[in-house]
């Protein structure tokens, strides 16, 4: 039976990952750091021949696959259905709000102006289905680079679960860049791990900007 393989990458640090506020939909642009650690990744990326590579469309998820993967520059498709939870009216507040802390952790609330758990969850069940299943069917290496919160709903549906609180890797904080791979067989799940990429060094290389 075919053997597919599927690679999910977080993007690299924003400016809001370092303020420390809630990114949502908010397009927060990457810092240095975070191009710096989308190189890196780029080099444990190289160990794969990728059939098709998505990215959300909010550009600290496409930029990090861009300078993940140059130089090669191959097509990176961006798609909507990938982006971060839409965290409403809490975008851009600091995580500290005491409003933030406060609110019910229930995935059937939605954030104020935002989605639920739920409707999150669905909307990248519908992605996963309809774009990755039959991919996987065929035996071919995806990669999708999106955001910490799309990686837990498809943690979740990819072990059959409803809500992020039972994703796979819940509990784990997933840190900037990192790297799941997914093993199937047949369109089965058969195997996942965590991967962290190193630290960029002090003063990495200068590489050509993208």
């Amino acid at each position: 039976m075919a053997k597919g393989t599927l690679i999910l990458l977080r993007h690299g640090q924003t400016t809001y990952n370092e303020q420390q506020l809630m990114c949502g939909q908010h397009d927060a642009p990457l810092t240095k750091l975070g191009e710096d650690q989308a190189r890196v990744a780029g080099e444990l990326l190289a160990a794969f021949t990728f059939d098709k590579i998505y990215s959300s469309s909010l550009s600290r998820a496409f930029n990090t696959a861009a300078l993940a993967l140059h130089p090669a520059k191959p097509d990176i498709e961006k798609r909507d259905e990938l982006r971060e939870m839409d965290a409403g009216d809490f975008s851009g507040r600091s995580l500290t709000d005491p409003e933030i802390i406060a609110f019910p952790r229930d995935g059937s609330f939605a954030l104020p102006g935002g989605e639920s758990e739920r409707q999150f969850v669905r909307r990248v069940r519908k992605f996963y289905e309809s774009e990755i299943l039959p991919r996987m069917e065929r035996g071919e290496t995806v990669l999708i680079v999106s955001h910490a919160g799309t990686m837990h709903a498809l943690g979740a549906i990819m072990n059959a679960e409803d809500t992020l609180k039972k994703s796979i890797w819940q509990g784990k904080r997933l840190p900037n860049t990192a790297i799941i791979e997914a093993s199937y067989d047949g369109g089965k799940l058969t195997s996942q791990r965590l991967l962290t990429p190193p630290e960029p060094p002090k003063n990495p290389p200068l590489r050509p900007a993208i």
